[in-house]
């Protein structure tokens, strides 16, 4: 084998991180949501979004807009709190969040 394809399968094993890790920050919150454990997504998301993470104040607002016709009785509809994470979300720059909240005030 060539020290090129060695070196390059190195750098891919080391990215990677440990055999049998778990996702961190963001990623947990998307693996969560990814496997139906929405109720686990949505707080995981608003933990994030609460540090400052203006993605998941915009995917914890969603959840939250949709509340349990999308996502099942555990997740409520929340609109007041779906709100306040869009606008968080919404002024760290993410053009979905101003979107979605364009689409919520005429549902009010």
């Amino acid at each position: 084998m060539s020290r090129r394809f060695l070196l390059h399968a190195a750098l891919l094993l080391a990215a990677a991180g440990p055999a049998g890790a778990q996702p961190m920050g963001i990623e947990r919150a998307h693996h969560a949501h990814y496997i139906a454990e929405y109720e686990r997504s949505l707080a995981l998301y608003e933990q994030l979004a609460a540090q400052g993470d203006a993605e998941a104040a915009e995917r914890a607002g969603y959840m939250l807009m949709q509340g349990p016709a999308a996502y099942g009785p555990r997740v409520p509809r929340d609109v007041a709190r779906a709100t306040a994470w869009l606008e968080q979300a919404a002024r760290a720059g993410r053009p979905h969040a101003v979107f979605l909240l364009g689409l919520s005030a005429g549902t009010d």
